[in-house]
């Protein structure tokens, strides 16, 4: 079982991936996170980087409604998204599942906001996701300052990878991890 804490966070994340903020994650979430990366870019509407954009989105939403147990056919509540991630992703124990899990969610922001492709996130690209997922920015520069570990101002996936573990299965307030989706309170 996951701690009150753990469980604030799981809800806070929930709620920068549903876009609508209706406690239903649905397509159209995803499709408008497409939407918003393409304005805050500039990419060309319907152009190659925008269609990218709206199909990744479309099939990272595909793929939590095949992993994610729920009641209506085309939407995810937000009680079954906590009790997925609780239940069979943390409390399981299993490292591999725990490792796929993260790899699947940090590979796909990753993706969506490493604009350049070399390979790391910028604090311009980290700040872009802030803004494009809603979140305040005023806690952006704290955030990429407690993820970027080695101090070389860019975040790795590695760096991504070991925060969102830490924001998953850590009941430490302090811990650095715990901010990378802003302030979480």
């Amino acid at each position: 079982m996951v701690s009150e804490f753990q469980e604030k966070k799981l809800i806070h994340f929930f709620g920068l991936l549903d876009s609508h903020k209706n406690g239903f994650l649905h397509a159209d979430d995803f499709s408008e996170i497409a939407e918003r990366i393409r304005i805050g870019l500039g990419y060309e509407a319907n152009g190659p980087k925008h269609v990218w954009l709206a199909e990744k989105s479309a099939k990272f939403f595909h793929a939590l409604l095949l992993e994610i147990p729920h009641k209506d056919n085309q939407k995810i509540a937000r009680n079954e998204w906590v009790t997925f991630v609780s239940e069979q992703v943390i409390a399981q124990g299993n490292e591999d599942v725990l490792e796929e899990f993260q790899e699947f969610i940090i590979g796909f922001l990753f993706d969506l906001f490493d604009d350049n492709h070399d390979g790391y996130i910028s604090t311009d690209e980290y700040v872009d996701m802030f803004v494009v997922y809603g979140i305040d920015i005023k806690y952006s520069a704290k955030s990429f300052i407690k993820l970027d570990i080695n101090r070389d101002d860019r975040l790795s996936r590695n760096e991504l990878l070991h925060a969102f573990e830490t924001f998953l299965l850590s009941n430490d307030p302090n811990q650095p991890g715990n901010w990378i989706f802003g302030n979480w309170e």
